[in-house]
């Protein structure tokens, strides 16, 4: 069955807008398919690729993610997220649902600290109407307030069944950007239900605009995508680009029961400098993400440090900034004895010949699983497009990664011993250090 979930011109119209002039676009290799990418005049970024696949997914999104929101407006990356599929100026919450099933297809939203992304797949023949939806939902939503009341016990659903390790991240990202990429993905519980009608309508007015949008798409016509992305009714403005510096800190959170998760990270780098985040991408994997194989152990030149507990290197790349470091969860005494382990690999972090080897071999794997499966493709593209204004070839990214060396991973190593730390917590934490007592 098909489905809708938290996350117009009719195509013909579209498919003759789609030839215009003053388009200016640029292409490049994606392995064995083209990616095009089209920059409009009104900044509006267009990409697409494999325009055969059997399946049109098309994505809009906007630079309107959690490190948009003010001190008035917390919380509204992730209704956003959750208002996907609701009422629009032309189409019902029911019309949608009902279409978009009746078309076989799927419409879902999504939403980070940096993107909020709007999605439809549908099969060729069905395109028009995935497309029509598409467009109501991600750029005519009303807000009506008895269907934001709606959302109160989706969104509280939601924070209840976050895992202790998610929320652990989310208290380090707090604890280590404070605004900016501080707020976190999820809506505070205490601001759950209190946006009204009017704050949702100035979010999306401010941060939901040409120039902070991209339109992305895995087997649709460029030039079909480009006329679509033309006539979509949005505003034009800039908005605020939400800087975020790094900053020492800690957030613990008590809680019940025998077991705590703690996030620890240092200050890494946003994806703006390809090579330094390439060789902090190697470094991720060469650290240890989890064992390779069932039962297998893991064997990451920081994870071994971690002992008896459930562990993975961190790193989280954002445009302009990013947190590098670990997550451990588990009992109580095993996880303070893990943070203290944890740290002091952190700060005589080093990496061998081989261990960069097989960092990069992990790091080719993801690129080619990203860009060869079609909806994380069409995710990637979006991505791309609207935080860095370019879509970087499968080429240049396996490029990127193998031209990392050692003496690389080894200072973005040597940038992380010497980083100060951040600590997001929550659970039982009576055996857990503070940062104070951590070196």
């Amino acid at each position: 069955m098909a489905s809708v979930t938290s996350k117009t011109p009719m195509l013909r119209a579209a498919a003759a807008r789609g030839y215009a002039a003053h388009a200016q676009a640029a292409a490049a290799s994606r392995g064995s398919a083209e990616v095009q990418t089209t920059t409009l005049p009104n900044k509006l970024v267009v990409s697409s690729a494999e325009p055969n696949a059997a399946v049109s997914r098309i994505s809009i999104a906007f630079r309107a993610g959690s490190r948009n929101e003010t001190a008035d407006s917390l919380g509204a990356a992730h209704v956003l997220r959750a208002a996907g599929g609701l009422s629009t100026k032309t189409a019902t919450a029911f019309g949608i649902t009902r279409n978009i099933q009746q078309s076989g297809g799927t419409l879902t939203s999504l939403a980070d600290r940096e993107v909020v992304s709007y999605s439809v797949a549908v099969t060729k023949d069905q395109l028009e109407v995935g497309l029509k939806y598409l467009e109501a939902t991600a750029t005519g939503q009303v807000f009506k307030p008895w269907e934001l009341a709606e959302l109160v016990p989706v969104i509280r659903n939601e924070l209840a069944r976050l895992p202790s390790e998610v929320q652990a991240v989310e208290l380090l990202h707090k604890a280590a950007f404070r605004d900016g990429l501080g707020n976190s993905v999820f809506c505070p519980d205490y601001l759950v239900g209190k946006h009204s009608s009017e704050t949702m309508q100035h979010y999306f007015a401010t941060n939901c605009t040409t120039n902070r949008a991209a339109v992305a798409g895995v087997g649709v016509d460029h030039q079909l995508l480009v006329g679509f992305a033309q006539s979509l009714a949005l505003e034009s403005g800039a908005g605020g680009e939400n800087k975020s510096t790094f900053n020492t800190g800690e957030v613990r959170r008590e809680g019940s029961g025998s077991r705590a998760a703690v996030a620890v990270g240092t200050q890494a780098v946003g994806w703006k400098s390809l090579k330094e985040a390439a060789a902090f991408w190697v470094l991720h994997f060469a650290a240890g993400v989890g064992p390779a194989t069932k039962r297998g152990a893991n064997n990451g030149a920081l994870t071994k440090a971690l002992g008896g507990v459930n562990s993975s290197a961190l790193f989280n790349g954002y445009t302009d900034n990013g947190l590098f470091g670990f997550i451990v969860s588990g009992n109580a005494k095993d996880a303070g004895k893990a943070v203290e382990a944890g740290v002091k690999a952190l700060k005589s972090l080093s990496v061998t010949d081989a261990c960069v080897s097989r960092g990069k071999a992990l790091a080719v794997m993801a690129v080619a699983d990203i860009t060869e499966n079609q909806s994380s493709l069409q995710h990637q593209l979006g991505e791309e497009s609207v935080l860095l204004g370019q879509v970087y070839k499968k080429s240049d990214l396996i490029a990127a990664v193998n031209a990392v060396t050692t003496g690389d991973v080894q200072a973005a190593a040597s940038k992380v011993a010497s980083s100060k730390l951040a600590i997001g917590a929550v659970g039982n934490l009576s055996h857990v250090p503070h940062l104070c007592e951590l070196h």
